[in-house]
C-alpha cells in the first residue's frame, strides 16, 4: 500500500493525494496539479449456489413459482435491476397461467423481492440480487427505497 494513501473502511477504498508537476513542452512552463488516486477493494471471497440444485433439495424444483422466478432472473437488466414483463408476457414465456402469475407477483412484492415501477416494469431488490460494485448497490438501493416509500405513501 502506498504511504500517501489512506484506507476508508466504510467504502473499502484507498484514497491518496499527491502533488504532481507537469512541464509544458512548448513553453517549458511548470504546471502544478494535485493527483487524486482512488482504489476500490471488493469482496475477495463469496459463496456460489446453484439455484436449481438448491431448489431441488428443497423439493421446489417443479413449482410454477420457480419457473416465474427463473424468468425474472433471466430477464432482469443488470444496469438498473429492472425487468419488463406484463402478466400476459410472463405467463406466455414461463408457461404459467395469468391468475398464477398475478398471485406470484403479489407474493414477490409482499416479500420485497420486487417492486412495481409502472405497469409491466418491475425492479428487483438490490438487497437480494444485483451485479456490480458496492457503489452501484448503494445507488440502486436508494432508488429502490425511494420507490418503496412512494408506493407506501400512495396506499
Amino acid at each position: 500500500m502506498d504511504g500517501n494513501m489512506e484506507y476508508q473502511s466504510d467504502t473499502q477504498t484507498l484514497l491518496g493525494k499527491k502533488e504532481k508537476v507537469y512541464i509544458d513542452t512548448e513553453t517549458g512552463e511548470k504546471i502544478y496539479a494535485e493527483q487524486i488516486t482512488k482504489r476500490a477493494y471488493g469482496q475477495k471471497q463469496f459463496w456460489k449456489i446453484y439455484l436449481m440444485d438448491f431448489l431441488h433439495i428443497l423439493g421446489l424444483a417443479d413449482s410454477k413459482q420457480i419457473d416465474v422466478l427463473i424468468y425474472i432472473l433471466q430477464n432482469t437488466e443488470q444496469a438498473n435491476n429492472t425487468f419488463v414483463g406484463t402478466y400476459k408476457k410472463i405467463a406466455k414465456e414461463a408457461n404459467v397461467s395469468e391468475p398464477t402469475i398475478a398471485k406470484i407477483m403479489k407474493k414477490l412484492q409482499e416479500n420485497h423481492f420486487i417492486i412495481k415501477v409502472q405497469n409491466g416494469v418491475w425492479q428487483v431488490s438490490p438487497n437480494i440480487m444485483m451485479k456490480g460494485s458496492e457503489h452501484k448497490k448503494s445507488l440502486l438501493l436508494n432508488y429502490y427505497d425511494d420507490s418503496m416509500q412512494s408506493k407506501d405513501d400512495s396506499e
